[in-house]
């Protein structure tokens, strides 16, 4: 196998891709512990609807799309807008949730009310992130050139690899709507168009064997219509279709050969306004899954707002995964009627009695690993004795 490739370049390592900026939070994770007040989350996820305009071949959302088709009514999203900015937690320098990130179980551009739902965030001075697939980027352009980065799901480099793996023909449409956008930032002087690496339109690539040879171009893409930076990661196999301790391959040693010949080349095209990132740190060398932890500790340093599972657009659903959608293993709180109940829920028997009985062997590839890998090493067994610097 040829040698792995770096997944940034060294003038890159402080990045938003970079797992180990958790470690800025340290203070505030060593605080979770059995019978304590928990902090609340820094960032929550919210899911504003079940319902999306592709159909991407490894969907980790297929199994809520095939089952639900609700959303969070205006009403409802703006009561978490208000509860999330006055969710303090027990300690004096905890104030509130920083950030939302607008994401799966569909497509949240979709959604009517999605603009007043990102103004309503904005104004209480909590930052913005969206992942979409974007193909309704072309609206609600003030509001979202007051995010502080959109991540667009574009995972190929030809129309003809975007058809074939999300099952219409959309690739110049996304593209057209990535570079209007990014266009509309800068003339308004938005908050998407600021110079910071972790701000911007990232152009998103989800690696699978039938675009691992589109990279390069992708690449030129992404920095020919002004994104800020061009973020690959491998697919992996979503909850519901991973059998126990499941190890199947997707990648052949031909296609990770091109993968890493691949993102060598793209790296060329880098500018210190534009990154091209390969993470793999959350997949073993064969590009598997590697959850290496013991304990899931991010159940208690994130969750996620969803429709509720009644029809009831005015209820909602509280998880605890993003990775594990529509698992009710994971959900803290079913059909609520009341934002408040969230605090009340955090840090409760039942949120321990979950933790105790997440079985690490059911997950999937896990966005949050090593978030409790340094919880593991870094505080409970303090590895890096983090309080000498």
């Amino acid at each position: 196998m040829s040698k792995k490739v770096e997944e940034w370049s060294v003038a890159k390592r402080y990045n938003p891709f970079n797992s180990y900026k958790l470690l800025g939070q340290i203070y505030k994770w060593r605080l979770i512990k059995r019978g304590n007040p928990l902090p609340q989350p820094t960032l929550v996820t919210v899911d504003l609807q079940n319902l999306c305009d592709l159909k991407c071949i490894w969907c980790n959302s297929d199994y809520i799309l095939k089952r639900r088709h609700q959303k969070i009514s205006k009403k409802t999203l703006f009561e978490i807008a208000d509860f999330l900015k006055k969710w303090l937690g027990t300690h004096h320098w905890e104030e509130g949730v920083e950030a939302v990130c607008i994401a799966g179980g569909g497509e949240a551009l979709l959604h009517p009310d999605i603009g007043k739902f990102i103004h309503r965030l904005v104004n209480n001075g909590i930052e913005v992130g969206i992942v979409t697939n974007g193909t309704h980027l072309n609206k609600n352009l003030n509001a979202l050139s007051k995010c502080t980065w959109i991540g667009v799901s574009v995972d190929a480099g030809t129309p003809e690899t975007f058809k074939k793996i999300k099952g219409k023909d959309k690739f110049d449409v996304v593209i057209n709507n990535m570079r209007h956008l990014i266009e509309y930032s800068k003339y308004h002087n938005g908050r998407l168009a600021v110079d910071r690496p972790g701000y911007g339109i990232t152009y998103k690539y989800l690696l699978h064997p039938y675009n691992v040879n589109e990279i390069v171009q992708a690449v030129k893409i992404a920095k020919e219509i002004g994104c800020k930076n061009f973020h690959l990661r491998p697919m992996g196999i979503p909850w519901d279709k991973l059998k126990n301790g499941d190890t199947d391959t997707v990648f052949r040693s031909v296609d990770i050969k091109t993968f890493n010949r691949q993102i060598k080349e793209a790296r060329k095209y880098e500018t210190p306004l534009f990154g091209v990132y390969g993470i793999t740190h959350k997949f073993d060398d064969k590009l598997n899954i590697a959850n290496i932890f013991n304990n899931c500790y991010a159940v208690f340093m994130t969750c996620v707002f969803m429709p509720a599972t009644d029809g009831n657009q005015d209820h909602f659903t509280l998880g605890l995964c993003c990775d594990r959608r529509g698992d009710t293993r994971l959900e803290l709180g079913t059909n609520l009627d009341d934002v408040n109940k969230v605090a009340e829920l955090w840090g409760s028997k039942k949120h321990w009695e979950i933790f105790d009985n997440i079985d690490i062997k059911t997950c999937p590839r896990c966005t949050y690993s090593v978030h409790s890998q340094i919880y593991e090493h870094v505080i409970l067994e303090d590895s890096m004795t983090y309080k000498f610097i």
